[in-house]
């Protein structure tokens, strides 16, 4: 049998960066990008309604196809409330209130978006530049004002 597997990024990312990487992914139609802030406004690019997608599943021999993983926009969204309670429960805890590393993370947690990237295109293995071609492109938002 084959087990298939699509490229899934999940990570926090600033504002100014979220909207180059919504740019990045119109012009790259295998991309799907689902992101939410602390206050809640979602983004979605290349998205349809409902956007729930297979992220791995098995093929094998005289059997249903396998899917044991799937992204959710809805769950995402659930898991988000979840991660930014972090920022304010564990990280914010660890510092002095008023402090520059106290700061810092409520900053994070207040103005950065939770973001999930999935490209779509698994049946090249996702080698059509390089091995890591999406991850060579989300890097690439991290360190040019723009992406292509």
């Amino acid at each position: 049998g084959r087990v298939y597997q699509k490229s899934y990024f999940e990570f926090f990312l600033s504002p100014d960066k979220v909207e180059i990487l919504s740019q990045m992914v119109t012009h790259h139609p295998n991309l799907n990008l689902y992101a939410v802030n602390y206050a809640g406004r979602d983004l979605r690019v290349g998205v349809e309604e409902g956007g729930v997608t297979a992220l791995t599943w098995g093929v094998f021999p005289n059997r249903e196809i396998l899917q044991p993983t799937i992204f959710d926009p809805d769950i995402f969204l659930v898991w988000a409330d979840e991660a930014f309670s972090l920022w304010s429960s564990m990280w914010l805890n660890l510092y002095d209130f008023g402090s520059e590393s106290y700061e810092l993370v409520e900053n994070i947690r207040d103005t950065y978006y939770l973001v999930a990237i999935i490209d779509n295109e698994f049946t090249d293995g996702g080698k059509t530049d390089d091995e890591f071609s999406l991850l060579t492109h989300l890097l690439a938002v991290g360190k040019n004002s723009s992406a292509s």
